[in-house]
C-alpha cells in the first residue's frame, strides 16, 4: 500500500514540524508502506543546499515531490500565506485526480491540506497537533466527515473533536510525539560537553527551542533575577527576529546571567543538554496552544538526556508526565521557576529517582512504537 504524506510546510526548516514529518514518514517504511512526501516549492531561507535527509538524521530515504506553488508570503504576509496554501493544494489535487484511490492513504498534519483530497474520495488520516479552527468552518466539517482516522496528540482534543464535530472516538488515536532516546543519551560527561561548547558557567540552566510567546521563555529569563550568582541561564534557538526581541528584554530589565545562543543544528542538542545541570520547559498558561494543546518533542528529548527537568505545571504537560519524571513550577511566575530550579540543583535523592524515571519513560516513547500505533489504527479503519 502507498502512503503519501502531504504538507505545505517548508522543507528544510528550523521548525520542529519538519523533522517530525520526515521521521514519521521514515518509520512507515518498515511497516510495509510505499512512502512519498509531497511538499510545495517555496522560497526558503533555511535551504543551504544540504541533503534534506542527512540534515535531519533520516537514514532511510523516500521520494520527496515538490509541487508548483505561488509563494508570496514575503511581500504579502497573511494573504501571501493563504495564496501559497491554496495554490499548493490545487497542484496536489490536480495530481491526485489521475491517481488510483484504492490502496492509497493520504496523511496530513493540517486539515487545510486535506480538504480537496477528502472531496476526491481518498482515504485520509490526519495528525491533530493544534485544535485548528478554520475561519471557514466548512473545511473542518468536510474533512472530519470523510477522515479515515485521526491521530491526536492529547486527550483534550479528542473530547473537543467529538463534542464539536461528532467525530467517533473509536476512530481517534491518542498518540503523543516521540523521541529517538539513544541519540540524546550521551555518555559524555558534563565537563567534556562544556569544554566542547566553550561554556564556563559554574551551574548551567538550559532552554532549547523557539522563543515564540507561548513557549514562555521570557519567564525563564526573568527567573534569573531570583537565582544565585553562580547559576547561568543559556537559551539556545529562536529566529533572528525573536533573538533581537529577547536581547532587548534582557537589556531593558537588566536580567543577570542570561546568554542567548543562535539556532544550532538539531544534532548538537544532545551536547547542550549533557552540558546542563537543569533543563527547563517554561510554557505559558496564557495561550491555549501551550496550556492545553501542546505535546512538546522537546520534553521527550529533555527526559532522554538524563538531565533533570523543570516544567510548567500545565494540563498539556501533566497529561504526559508527573512529579515522578519532572519538577513542576507555576507557569508565568519567574520566582516559582527559580525556587524549583534551586531545589533541583541540589540534586537530592528525589531528583536522582526522577531522572531515572524520565529516561525510562523516554525510552518507551520511540518513533517506531508511535508509527506502529498509527499504522494499526489506519489499517483498522480503511
Amino acid at each position: 500500500m502507498k502512503l503519501i504524506c502531504i504538507s505545505h510546510w517548508r522543507f528544510p526548516s528550523k521548525k520542529t514540524m519538519t523533522p517530525l514529518i520526515l521521521r514519521t514518514c521514515e518509520e512507515f517504511l518498515p511497516l510495509g508502506w510505499e512512502v512519498e512526501l509531497w511538499v510545495p516549492r517555496r522560497t526558503n531561507s533555511d535551504d543551504h543546499g544540504q541533503d534534506l535527509f542527512v540534515e535531519n538524521g533520516i537514514e532511510h530515504r523516500f521520494p520527496v515531490r515538490r509541487f508548483l506553488t505561488l509563494d508570496l508570503i514575503g511581500p504579502l504576509g497573511t494573504i501571501g500565506f493563504l495564496l501559497m496554501v491554496i495554490t499548493f493544494n490545487l497542484s496536489v489535487a490536480a495530481r491526485l485526480m489521475f491517481m488510483r484511490r484504492k490502496d492509497t492513504v493520504l496523511y496530513f498534519q493540517d486539515m487545510r491540506d486535506a480538504f480537496l483530497p477528502a472531496l476526491l474520495g481518498f482515504s485520509v488520516a490526519i495528525e491533530i497537533h493544534d485544535f485548528y479552527e478554520s475561519s471557514v468552518g466548512l473545511i473542518n466539517r468536510v474533512v472530519l466527515t470523510r477522515a479515515t482516522a485521526l491521530i491526536v496528540t492529547n486527550r483534550i482534543k479528542i473530547e473537543r473533536l467529538h463534542a464539536k464535530y461528532g467525530y467517533p472516538k473509536e476512530r481517534m488515536l491518542w498518540q503523543p510525539n516521540a523521541v529517538d532516546a539513544q541519540k540524546f543519551d550521551s555518555h559524555m560527561n558534563k565537563e567534556e560537553a562544556r569544554q566542547l561548547l566553550g561554556i564556563s558557567a559554574p551551574k548551567l540552566v538550559l532552554y532549547t527551542g523557539h522563543l515564540f510567546s507561548w513557549k514562555g521563555a521570557d519567564t525563564l529569563a526573568r527567573a534569573s533575577t531570583f537565582l544565585p550568582e553562580d547559576v547561568h541561564i543559556y537559551m539556545v534557538g529562536g529566529t533572528p527576529t525573536d533573538q533581537i526581541t529577547y536581547h532587548k528584554l534582557i537589556a531593558d530589565e537588566s536580567l543577570p546571567r542570561v546568554t542567548l545562543v543562535p539556532h544550532q543544528p538539531h544534532d548538537k542538542m544532545p551536547l547542550y543538554m549533557r552540558a546542563a545541570d537543569v533543563l527547563v520547559l517554561p510554557n505559558t498558561a496564557k495561550e491555549e496552544a501551550s496550556r492545553l494543546e501542546t505535546s512538546p518533542v522537546k520534553l521527550f528529548e529533555y527526559l532522554a538526556s538524563g538531565t533533570p527537568v523543570v516544567a510548567s505545571d500545565l494540563p498539556s504537560i501533566r497529561e504526559i508526565v508527573s512529579e515522578q519524571e519532572v519538577g513542576f513550577a507555576t507557569p508565568d511566575e519567574p520566582k516559582s521557576f527559580a525556587e524549583v530550579i534551586v531545589r533541583t540543583l541540589q540534586h537530592g535523592p528525589e531528583v536522582v529517582v526522577r531522572v531515572a524515571a524520565g529516561k525510562e519513560f523516554a525510552r518507551r516513547q520511540s518513533w517506531q512504537v508511535r508509527a506502529k500505533n498509527i499504522d494499526r489504527v489506519i489499517r483498522q479503519h480503511l
